[in-house]
């Protein structure tokens, strides 16, 4: 999100539909973590590992057909922001070795999330930029 964005007017939106990418990528996460080797691993992280999984999964099927209406006078955000944020944390995601570091940065795709759902501009720029650092 590097450009200015323009101001939401009321009616706009980010539609489940435009999220797609994004909803194949969350998937794709939580499909990773199934390769995960969990022989070596307390009950605890594995534990961990299965919620982000269904964390993953849970917000996947949530934006199917999700509307998120913006508020108007804020940042108007789109879809295609969205996708590409979370296509950079796919990829930063995968290619962690750490589980500990890996999970931590799902979480941090997560909190993204639900400022997305809130469809507060302010908020999801602030979010967005959180996510970047997070993701290193």
């Amino acid at each position: 999100m590097g450009e200015a964005l323009d101001i939401a007017v009321a009616g706009d939106r980010i539609d489940g539909d435009d999220l797609q990418d994004s909803i194949d990528r969350l998937k794709a996460l939580a499909n990773m973590l199934d390769e995960i080797d969990t022989d070596d691993m307390t009950v605890a992280q594995v534990q961990e590992i299965g919620r982000a999984q269904s964390s993953l999964r849970a917000l996947a099927g949530s934006l199917v057909n999700k509307q998120i209406d913006l508020l108007a006078g804020e940042a108007r955000v789109t879809a295609d922001h969205v996708n590409a944020a979370v296509l950079a944390a796919q990829d930063t995601i995968q290619r962690i070795a750490d589980i500990r570091d890996k999970l931590a940065k799902v979480g941090a795709l997560l909190e993204f999330f639900s400022a997305v759902l809130t469809g507060d501009g302010k908020v999801i720029v602030q979010a967005a930029m959180a996510l970047k650092n997070k993701l290193g």
